[in-house]
C-alpha cells in the first residue's frame, strides 16, 4: 500500500510520529472490530472484517517509516502480521483479546526479573520468592481446607495496559474462597553474611477466576442473535402477558366460587302461578321490625325459588303489554310458599277488510282475522295488523275487564287493472309477482304503488300508480316508451365517408360479407360501424304520414334533409296493429304518428335517387 493511502487509512498526517499512528490504529481497530457488527448480520461483519485488513496493511506500512518520539510507542508489528484474536478455551472465562500485529502475549506482558536460586528452601532477604501457582476450581473444591493445607489468597486478574486496554470489558470481581485458618509461615533465619536489607513486601496474592456462567438473557439472546437488540422489550411484553394471564386466571376463579349454599332449615321457598305464561316476576323481602336487611330476587312463572330468608316478600308480575300486578306473601323456613298473580283482562273480536289480516300485541302475534282474543289488558289498547306488502295499520281498542269486546278494521284499498298493447306482460308491485296482462286487482292499498312491467325483447318498465280508498283505476303502459328515440341525421354522421375522387371501385367491406347491403351499393356509408352501434336494435320514431299500404303494412313517412344527404323512413307494422281497424283509421296522410319497432335496414339509393332509406320491422304503436 502507497505511504499516503496508508496515512488516509489511518487518518493521520503525513509525517506523523510513531505514537500518533498507534493511536490512530487502535481507534480504527476498536470502530471496526467484527464483534461489534455481529448484530447487523453478516454484511455488516463481513465489511468490518475488510476494513480490519485495509488498516493492518496501512500500519505494516507507516510503522517502517513513522518517526520515533518521547511519547511510549507501541512495538513495531512484525513484517505480513495481521490481527490476533487469542480466543479462550472452551472452559476459560476470560474475555478474548485483541492484540496489534506486532505485539504478541510476551510483547504485551512485562517479563519477570530472574531472581537467585534459593538457599536452604527460605527466601533470602531483599528479594520476594514467587507465589505458588493457584489451584484449579475443581481441586480447590476437592481439598480439605486446614491451617496447613489452605492455599493462600489469590490476586485478582490484571487488565492489560493502555492502549489495548479498552479493548477488554473489566474483569469480574474476585471471587473470594471459603475462609479457613491458615497458619503464618516461618520467620525467616536471618543470614549474617547477608547484607541488612528492607524486609520484602509481599506480592499480593490473586484468586483463581472460575468458568463464567452465562446468565438467562446471554442465554436467551447470545452475542450474534438478531434479537438480541430486541431482548429488553421481548422481556417487558413477555412480563405483561404472563401478569395479564394471571389476572385472568385470578378473575375466572373468584367469579366460578359458587356462594354456600343455605341451610334449607332456615329459608324457604316461593313458586308463582299467573294466568300469562311468559310473564316474569320479581320478589322483595320487606323489613320488618328489628330486621332491616332485605333480599330481592327475579324468575319466571312455575319456577321454585330456594334458599329465601323468613319474612314477609312483595311479587311483582311483569308481562309485555300489560300493567304491572303486585302480591305479598309469607315465606316461612322449611316450607314452599305458593302465590297467584292473575293479569286483569278482557277479550275482542276482530274483523277486517281484507280478511286475513296478522294482528299484532307489541312483538307478540296474537293471529289472523276474523280473530278473538281471549285476554287483552282493560283500557286502551293499540294493535297492529299487517296484510301482504301493505304499509302497517294501527287499530286502538278499549277493553273491558271480564267484558267481550267486538270490532272491524279497513284496510284503505282500491281496485287497479293493468292493460298492455302486447298480452302476457308479466306485473310485479312491491317486487312480487301478481299476475300477467290483462290484469284486474281488487285489492291495492291505498296511496302511491310501483309497478314494475317486464317482457320480452324489452327492459323492464316500471309505472307509478296513485290509488285512492274505494278508487278504481285503470292503466295502458305502452312498453316502446323505454326504447330510445331514433335520430336519423345523427346516425347518418356516426357512420358517414366523404366521397373520394381518387376512389375507383368502391370498398369492399360492406360489398359482401356479413355487413353487405340488400341492394349492393356501398358508397358512404361505413357499413361495420353501422352493424356495430346502429342496426338490429329498437326504437321510438314519430313523423309525418306520406302514405300507408293496408294490405302490406307499410306505413311510409316524409322525407326530411339532413346536413349530409336526404333520407326517408318506412315501417311494417305488426300482424295484430295490421288487423285493428281502429288504427288503421288513424293512418291517414298528413297526419303525425308515433311508433317503436326494430331497425332491420339503412340502404343507400341507386342512381339517379339521392335519398337513404330507413327500415322498420314489427312496428307498434306508441299509444
Amino acid at each position: 500500500m502507497e505511504v499516503k493511502e496508508s496515512y488516509r487509512v489511518l487518518e493521520s498526517d503525513v509525517g506523523a510520529s510513531r505514537a500518533t499512528i498507534d493511536a490512530a490504529y487502535c481507534r480504527l481497530i476498536e470502530r471496526w472490530h467484527p464483534d461489534r457488527a455481529a448484530p447487523d448480520g453478516p454484511e455488516a461483519v463481513r465489511e468490518a472484517q475488510r476494513m480490519v485488513q485495509t488498516i493492518n496493511d496501512a500500519y505494516q506500512t507507516l510503522v517502517k517509516i513513522a518517526p520515533s518520539s518521547t511519547e511510549p510507542a507501541t512495538p513495531r508489528p512484525a513484517q505480513n502480521s495481521e490481527l490476533k484474536v487469542q480466543e479462550p478455551a472452551a472452559n476459560s472465562a476470560k474475555p478474548m483479546a485483541l492484540l496489534p500485529p506486532s505485539a504478541t502475549p510476551a510483547a504485551v506482558a512485562k517479563p519477570k526479573p530472574k531472581l537467585p536460586p534459593l538457599v536452604g528452601g527460605q527466601p533470602s532477604l531483599g528479594r520476594t520468592p514467587p507465589p505458588p501457582p493457584p489451584p484449579s476450581p475443581d481441586t480447590w473444591a476437592a481439598r480439605p481446607v486446614s491451617a496447613a493445607s489452605a492455599p493462600p489468597p489469590l490476586a485478582p486478574i490484571t487488565p492489560p495496559s493502555p492502549p489495548l486496554a479498552k479493548f477488554f470489558p473489566p474483569p469480574p470481581a474476585p471471587i473470594t474462597p471459603p475462609p479457613a485458618v491458615i497458619a503464618p509461615p516461618p520467620a525467616p533465619t536471618p543470614n549474617p553474611a547477608a547484607p541488612a536489607t528492607e524486609p520484602p513486601t509481599p506480592e499480593p496474592k490473586s484468586l483463581t477466576v472460575p468458568r463464567k456462567v452465562p446468565g438467562l438473557y446471554e442465554s436467551l439472546f447470545p452475542l450474534g442473535s438478531p434479537y438480541r437488540r430486541f431482548g429488553p422489550v421481548i422481556l417487558v411484553a413477555a412480563l405483561v402477558l404472563v401478569l395479564l394471564i394471571g389476572k385472568c386466571a385470578l378473575s375466572s376463579s373468584s367469579g366460578s366460587k359458587s356462594p354456600l349454599a343455605p341451610d334449607p332449615k332456615t329459608t324457604g321457598s316461593l313458586v308463582v302461578k299467573s294466568n300469562r305464561a311468559n310473564a316474569t316476576f320479581e320478589a322483595t323481602r320487606l323489613p320488618s321490625p328489628g330486621d332491616a336487611t332485605t333480599t330481592s330476587v327475579e324468575g319466571t312463572i312455575d319456577q321454585v325459588l330456594s334458599g329465601l330468608p323468613p319474612g314477609k316478600y312483595a311479587v311483582t308480575a311483569r308481562a309485555e303489554g300489560w300493567p304491572d300486578t303486585r302480591e305479598e306473601v309469607n315465606i316461612d323456613a322449611e316450607r314452599t310458599s305458593e302465590v297467584a298473580i292473575n293479569f286483569k283482562s278482557g277479550s275482542l273480536r276482530l274483523d277486517s277488510d281484507p280478511a286475513g289480516v296478522t294482528v299484532r300485541l307489541g312483538a307478540a302475534v296474537l293471529g289472523r282475522t276474523p280473530l278473538v282474543i281471549p285476554q287483552l289488558p282493560p283500557g286502551g289498547c293499540q294493535l297492529t295488523l299487517q296484510y301482504l306488502f301493505w304499509p302497517e295499520v294501527y287499530y286502538k281498542a278499549t277493553i273491558t275487564e271480564n267484558v267481550e269486546s267486538t270490532g272491524t278494521v279497513r284496510l284503505p284499498h282500491g281496485k287497479l287493472t293493468v292493460e298492455t298493447t302486447t298480452p302476457g306482460v308479466t306485473v310485479l308491485m312491491a317486487g312480487r309477482v301478481v299476475g300477467q296482462t290483462p290484469l284486474t286487482l281488487e285489492l291495492v292499498p291505498a296511496g302511491f304503488n310501483k309497478l314494475t312491467l317486464q317482457a320480452k325483447d324489452f327492459p323492464p318498465l316500471e309505472v307509478s300508480v296513485k290509488m285512492e280508498d274505494h278508487g278504481e283505476v285503470k292503466v295502458h303502459p305502452v312498453l316502446g316508451s323505454v326504447f330510445p328515440v331514433l335520430d336519423p341525421a345523427a346516425l347518418l354522421r356516426s357512420i358517414w365517408v366523404p366521397d373520394d375522387p381518387d376512389q375507383i371501385a368502391p370498398p369492399l367491406e360492406g360489398v359482401t360479407g356479413p355487413f353487405q347491403s340488400r341492394n349492393g351499393i356501398v358508397k358512404n356509408l361505413n357499413r361495420k360501424r353501422l352493424f356495430g352501434t346502429w342496426l338490429l336494435k329498437r326504437y321510438c320514431f314519430t313523423a309525418i304520414i306520406k302514405s300507408y299500404d293496408r294490405a302490406s303494412g307499410q306505413v311510409e313517412f316524409a322525407e326530411q334533409q339532413s346536413e349530409l344527404s336526404k333520407y326517408r323512413v318506412r315501417a311494417i307494422l305488426s300482424t295484430d296493429v295490421r288487423n285493428d281497424s281502429d288504427l288503421s283509421a288513424q293512418l291517414i296522410k298528413g297526419e303525425s304518428f308515433s311508433l317503436y319497432g326494430r331497425l332491420s335496414a339503412v340502404e343507400e339509393p341507386r342512381w339517379p335517387s339521392k335519398v337513404i332509406t330507413f327500415e322498420f320491422s314489427a312496428a307498434e304503436p306508441l299509444r
